[in-house]
């Protein structure tokens, strides 16, 4: 706890609008509110676990069905299938399953197959494989080093930029075909204004974790690479930073600069397995061991199996171009001597981001919720 005052004291000695004075203040909000926050966490990673532990089978619902349907919903029968002689296994078994995001018939593929609740809500077909969301389209137009906020920038907003970034990846459906409400292009000064308050409205609620509807715009890099909005996500990438890496598991991660006992890195590795295997990226926060306060933020892209056996964990590296992460050239390993090595940096600390359980589970819900609507299936059904 002394630690950790002392840090809030030295941050305000410097107290003007920038890096410092944000990151003080979010740090005292947070240790009065630590208590409430502890007993909060205790319930959502039960939740999280629960949820966790039934993605992927529903022991309550009817067997995946495995059947074609005609035009009017209602199964084809065997006969009628060996008749269509141009349709291959392959094609059958993919057309013939019900997935989430489906677009069968309820009739075929009931709600609850099609908006399931479980973290398999998360499988958008656009993000299949998982990979995809390294396309420099599902990325934030500006890195780490030159976020573009009020806030002047002077050690890096690496959790915020990678809790943005993730938000929008996960709640955003971009709509470029749809006429938004307002034309952010117009010659009017009035008009435009009132497009950009209708952006950044949907810019806050992606960001408290709701689903949106993003007219007008193609995907996550032409959006927050438009003038008029880039800077407000910015000031949203300063601030989240402040109020996850402000907190008692961010100040006590940079402070963790020791090798950590083997197993902690492998359950760590397990950990980051399974959320990828659910269609997350979480955010993983770790350290440079004997470098206090050397501490870093990133998204987790995707894992791949070496010939050992043994995984590595590539990093979609914030400070870096989207292309190198889905080259995987930024990536984590378990050394059997050295511990956990992010390329050939010694790292002590390292640990899930403490936000990743509570956001998963509210933005699990919201996609429920915009699925059930889309499909028109109601409360009940």
């Amino acid at each position: 706890m002394k630690r950790f005052i002392g840090l809030i004291a030295l941050l305000f000695l410097v107290t003007a609008c920038n890096q410092n004075g944000l990151g003080a203040w979010h740090a005292t909000k947070n240790f009065f509110a630590t208590p409430v926050n502890a007993v909060k966490s205790l319930f959502t990673n039960e939740s999280y676990q629960n949820k966790k532990s039934r993605t992927g089978y529903n022991t309550d619902l009817p067997e995946e069905i495995s059947y074609c349907a005609g035009s009017d919903g209602a199964p084809i029968t065997g006969a009628a299938l060996n008749e269509l002689e141009k349709l291959s296994d392959q094609v059958l078994a993919v057309s013939c399953k019900c997935r989430p995001w489906g677009n069968c018939p309820t009739e075929v593929c009931p709600c609850e197959r099609q908006c399931p609740n479980d973290f398999k809500i998360f499988e958008r077909s656009e993000h299949q494989p998982i990979q995809n969301l390294t396309r420099i389209e599902n990325g934030l137009a500006f890195r780490n080093v030159t976020t573009p906020s009020n806030y002047e920038l002077t050690q890096g907003y690496c959790w915020g930029h990678a809790n943005i970034n993730s938000q929008f990846n996960r709640l955003a459906f971009f709509q470029p075909a749809k006429t938004p409400p307002h034309n952010i292009q117009s010659n009017d000064p009035v008009e435009q204004q009132k497009a950009i308050d209708y952006y950044k409205s949907l810019v806050d609620r992606i960001n408290n974790n709701e689903v949106v509807e993003i007219p007008g715009f193609n995907n996550l890099f032409q959006f927050s690479s438009h003038p008029a909005l880039q800077s407000y996500i910015g000031d949203k990438v300063a601030k989240t930073w402040a109020s996850k890496a402000m907190s008692w598991q961010g100040l006590g991660t940079a402070l963790s600069t020791k090798q950590q006992h083997q197993h902690t890195y492998e359950l760590l590795f397990e950990d980051v397995k399974s959320r990828i295997d659910m269609n997350l990226q979480p955010t993983i926060v770790f350290t440079a061991r004997s470098s206090a306060f050397y501490t870093h933020a990133t998204l987790v892209s995707h894992y791949e199996t070496k010939s050992d056996g043994k995984i590595k964990i590539c990093l979609r590296e914030n400070n870096y171009s989207e292309n190198d992460n889905r080259q995987c050239k930024h990536s984590m390993h378990i050394d059997p001597v050295k511990g956990l090595m992010y390329g050939s940096m010694e790292v002590g600390g390292a640990v899930i981001a403490h936000n990743e359980n509570a956001d998963t589970l509210a933005q699990a819900e919201s996609l429920k919720q915009k699925c059930l609507n889309d499909r028109d299936c109601g409360q009940n059904k």
